[in-house]
């Protein structure tokens, strides 16, 4: 009996839809390609992406844009020609490799050294920018105090091995009153941007930028530092 109700409710389904059965479509997810089938793209156009990704960086820091504009365009280089001719099954690996040791360069050739012992917790690295492009910049340690015997505020520059390399009066680049020692205070946002040149023996002089006072510059070459720094003719 129930044989009989069950074929004739099936038979009522049939005419209602025209005595035709549709196979259902699947409506399972889709299999996502994954990331890295995504972002296939040309190896020409991957170079340019990533020069441009190191030129934005480069400009983004001016003291050291030529550093990165030149490793932009090495790295921009050197991926395009992984994608290349690299085999398909080796292109990750040798690209992750390639990244590593970008990174790597970057960062020994951009990280401040260890402070040498001889060295003032108050003093700042500084790189210069005044002089030939090198893959891994020698910089000076800048450190100033206000002398109470004289009168004067004294900076000293030490190279990275803490070794002294200059040592003068500074003067303020409008008038000539020193500053107390309470108001020696790096303006880090300026300094290691103006550097001066001695004519004579070479000597690469940064001017010293303070908090609400301008720069300080060196008394033994003071014309050319406030020429350098642009201070006014007062």
């Amino acid at each position: 009996m129930s044989d009989d109700v069950g074929a004739g409710q099936k038979s009522v389904l049939l005419s209602c839809n025209s005595g035709t059965i549709k196979a259902m479509k699947d409506r399972g997810a889709s299999w996502h390609p994954g990331p890295f089938r995504i972002m296939q793209v040309d190896s020409e156009i991957a170079g340019l992406l990533v020069a441009v990704c190191f030129l934005v960086m480069g400009f983004v820091s001016m003291p050291i844009a030529r550093g990165f504009v030149l490793g932009a365009i090495a790295l921009g280089l050197i991926v395009a020609l992984v994608l290349r001719f690299t085999p398909k099954k080796f292109t990750r690996a040798v690209l992750g490799t390639v990244i590593i040791l970008a990174v790597g360069v970057l960062w020994w050739g951009g990280h401040n050294p260890r402070r040498p012992r001889t060295v003032s917790s108050n003093a700042l690295y500084l790189l210069p920018n005044n002089v030939p492009f090198t893959l891994h910049k020698t910089g000076y340690w800048v450190d100033c105090w206000f002398d109470e015997h004289e009168n004067v505020d004294r900076c000293k520059l030490t190279d990275e091995k803490g070794t002294e390399t200059f040592e003068d009066v500074f003067l303020p680049c409008a008038g000539q009153t020193p500053l107390p020692q309470g108001e020696l205070v790096f303006d880090t946002r300026w300094m290691g941007y103006t550097w001066t040149r001695s004519p004579n023996n070479g000597i690469n002089l940064p001017a010293v930028y303070m908090k609400y006072h301008g720069a300080l510059l060196p008394q033994r070459f003071y014309a050319e530092a406030k020429h350098e720094a642009g201070c006014s003719a007062s």
